[in-house]
């Protein structure tokens, strides 16, 4: 750790353009790191306040300050050429959860690269998990039972299921599924989740930052993080009385932002079946707004964010 405690001010002044902008911890994957370790300083020599009104004044995601840590704490990212490293804070704490295995095969593959998304990285790190286990594909799927069943007929349900995917060459496994991979699986969710706050911050910012002090307080949020990370009643409430017009002009106006908050706390939850039933009210807002009311452009929008964050 470097000597050197940034003030408040002096980190502040280190990063760059605004809140959820691409390049705000730097332009390229050393400028990154040069960040995560004046924020690793900070954070051992700052006190608790601090960091807090530093996190509420700057605008940043307590989760953000704690993946910076780790890109600071890394001994992953010193042993990767410094001019192939992503330039993305994502992407780089993609390198972080690696083991050295994986990022030895994953530098000899080429995957570490300036401009390797998270995504990208986290996808082949799950692929590399499944080699040697005679796997070359695990689709995870969820049985959703509309009414219970004896003992016995699940029994019947499975092997008639199993029979289905040896015709196929398959094998279906009962279970929590993620072989090998469920912690890998649980990052790129995570990951997902921070691309989408970037985005939401992008999209509602200026919105929340503009509200009137006592809408505000109304909806106990200071600012666009504080909505987005709360319940979704709030989200949508906050926008609707807002508006003060028709449900339908929210969902002109903010149809993106309800989706991406849909998808973010889809990447969030742990729980399949909270997975699936935030899927489902995406399913209904794109059957209600995007083909019954046709709202132009939304069902494809929707569409896509599904596809894109949810798995499709």
């Amino acid at each position: 750790m470097s000597a050197y405690s940034p003030t408040p001010a002096g980190l502040a002044a280190s990063l760059n353009g605004a809140p959820g902008s691409k390049e705000r911890f730097g332009r390229g994957g050393g400028e990154v790191i040069q960040t995560a370790r004046l924020i690793e300083a900070a954070n051992a020599a700052w006190d608790k306040e601090t960091i807090r009104s530093f996190l509420k004044e700057q605008k940043l995601n307590p989760q953000v300050w704690d993946k910076l840590l780790g890109i600071a704490k890394s001994k992953n990212l010193c042993e990767a050429p410094e001019k192939e490293l992503p330039a993305s804070y994502t992407a780089l704490y993609a390198l972080v959860v690696m083991s050295p295995k994986e990022l030895k095969a994953a530098e000899a593959e080429g995957v570490i690269r300036s401009n390797a998304s998270s995504r990208s990285i986290l996808e082949w790190t799950k692929a590399f998990r499944l080699r040697g286990t005679g796997i070359e594909q695990e689709i995870p799927l969820t049985m959703v039972l509309k009414q219970e069943l004896a003992p016995e007929q699940q029994q019947e349900l499975l092997e008639a299921l199993r029979g289905v995917a040896n015709q196929y060459g398959a094998d279906l496994l009962e279970g929590k599924g993620g072989v090998k991979q469920a912690s890998i699986k649980s990052d790129l969710r995570k990951v997902l989740a921070q691309q989408i706050e970037e985005d939401l911050v992008r999209e509602i910012g200026s919105m929340v930052a503009g509200a009137s002090e006592e809408h505000k307080n109304k909806f106990q949020v200071e600012g666009a993080h504080d909505l987005i990370s709360g319940t979704r009643e709030r989200f949508t409430g906050f926008f609707k009385v807002l508006l003060g017009k028709s449900q339908e002009v929210f969902w002109q106006k903010y149809g993106r932002a309800y989706c991406w908050k849909i998808a973010r706390d889809f990447n969030l939850t742990e729980s399949r079946a909270e997975r699936y039933q935030l899927r489902k009210r995406l399913d209904m807002a794109i059957e209600l707004w995007g083909v019954e009311r046709s709202i132009k452009g939304f069902k494809e929008m929707a569409e896509e964010i599904k596809v894109t964050y949810m798995g499709g």
